[in-house]
């Protein structure tokens, strides 16, 4: 375990090529407390012997649970950064993805042995074993409010809903364009979102009813997650773009998040929906970043890992974040400052905006210093100098430009499908 309680403690760069928007806790050292904008790390957590493909946090804020190709499920105590009684084995290979129900009473986990496995918490025991899929699990999510259901996503190109306590399959949705990498639960649990391929389709819960179908990235949808009011519908893709949906009419809303150089494998959003969280896996770009959802930019500097990122989770009240990867160590990041310090950025920013003056100039012709007269002489008429025409007409040429439609086409790259961590980390 190892803590670093301070941004300005002596600490080596975690990679040596950084990209653009990224730093690591040394360079604060030339910044200073007051002026870095890079979250503090909190803690590490160790004992995974493989990479990490999942993690999410209890509700109460206390605890995490992570998964890992090493095929256990792992709860942590944040504060103590150790490990909360023994791991969870019963998987057959890689575990993709974990979820927590909203009692904080079982947990979730799917992998590469094509079943979705619910545990208790306190027993460590297994509850009940889903299965039906045909292919590798790569997300699960309990549904909100109730956690009656479980959501899964699967290799075989169908999304399960679930119930949790029977294990019976309650609803199968077809006609996805390639394996569902992500699942989603609205708020309100009424309808499901699945990240498939460069598409997004929304399903109603209870009829299967095809809602949206989103044709909005260049390649693998990776991760899909709701705003906490439903009204929005955020993706992330292995285009290294986040892009935000109106849930009722399935249209992009404002302009892409952008700034990553490496493929994006999972988000997560805010409990209060100000800012979400990515991370991404390239040679040059291992990080996680934070972005706001009013502006859709980058907020504070990108937290750097030794090795490719994998999942990330926020916690229930904002003020923590986790992330793991290839390396197996679960990071938790304190973020409360950098998003206090950009939130006050922006305050400051909308208040020079309002105060400054807006200076308008009326045009008006100069004055003139000397009084002009002028006298027309008299119009004259008669035989030899011509009648004046009764009536002037006048011809008028309309010009009509016409305005070339050019459609966005979004092209398939044909990729192959790429076999690494997709699943999101919590519903």
């Amino acid at each position: 375990m190892a803590v670093v309680p301070d941004c300005t403690e002596d600490t080596q760069a975690l990679v040596e090529m950084r990209p653009s928007g990224s730093s690591s806790a040394a360079d604060c050292l030339s910044l200073g407390p007051d002026q870095c904008d890079m979250p503090k790390l909190f803690n590490e957590m160790h004992g995974h012997t493989k990479e990490v493909n999942g993690v999410a946090f209890f509700n109460d804020g206390h605890w995490v649970v992570t998964g890992s190709l090493d095929s256990t499920v792992r709860i942590w105590d944040i504060q103590k950064g150790a490990l909360v009684g023994k791991p969870f084995e019963g998987h057959q290979g890689r575990v993709r993805s974990v979820a927590v129900s909203p009692d904080d009473r079982q947990v979730a986990s799917g992998g590469r042995d094509k079943v979705i496995i619910i545990w208790d918490v306190e027993s460590h025991r297994k509850v009940v074993k889903l299965k039906k899929h045909t292919d590798v699990v790569r997300s699960v999510c309990f549904s909100p409010q109730d956690g009656k259901r479980v959501a899964s996503g699967s290799d075989d190109r169908t999304a399960i809903v679930w119930d949790a306590k029977t294990g019976a399959a309650l609803a199968t949705f077809e006609g996805h364009p390639s394996g569902v990498l992500s699942v989603a639960f609205s708020p309100d649990a009424l309808n499901l979102a699945c990240g498939s391929w460069d598409k997004i389709l929304v399903w109603r819960v209870d009829n299967a009813e095809l809602i949206h179908k989103i044709n909005g990235h260049q390649s693998l949808v990776r991760s899909v997650a709701w705003s906490p009011d439903g009204q929005q519908l955020v993706s992330a893709s292995k285009d290294k773009t986040v892009k935000s949906w109106d849930s009722s009419s399935g249209l992009q809303i404002g302009e892409p998040y952008t700034g990553h150089i490496g493929r994006i494998n999972s988000h997560a959003i805010s409990s209060d929906g100000s800012f979400i969280a990515t991370a991404a896996s390239e040679l040059n770009d291992k990080t996680v970043r934070l972005w706001s959802t009013k502006t859709h930019q980058q907020i504070g500097q990108a937290l750097e890992h030794p090795s490719w990122v994998y999942c990330v989770a926020i916690s229930p009240d904002g003020a923590l974040l986790a992330s793991s990867g290839q390396d197996g160590v679960v990071y938790l990041w304190s973020i409360e400052e950098t998003l206090k310090r950009y939130d006050e950025q922006e305050r400051q920013k909308e208040k020079s905006e309002v105060e400054q003056p807006t200076h308008i100039q009326a045009v008006r012709d100069p004055p003139l210093d000397v009084p002009y007269k002028f006298t027309l002489p008299p119009l004259q008429f008669g035989p030899d100098l011509g009648d004046l025409p009764a009536t002037f007409k006048s011809n008028r040429t309309q010009s009509e430009t016409e305005g070339d439609r050019v459609g966005d086409e979004i092209k398939d790259n044909n990729e192959e499908f790429f076999d690494a961590p997709t699943s999101p980390t919590t519903c």
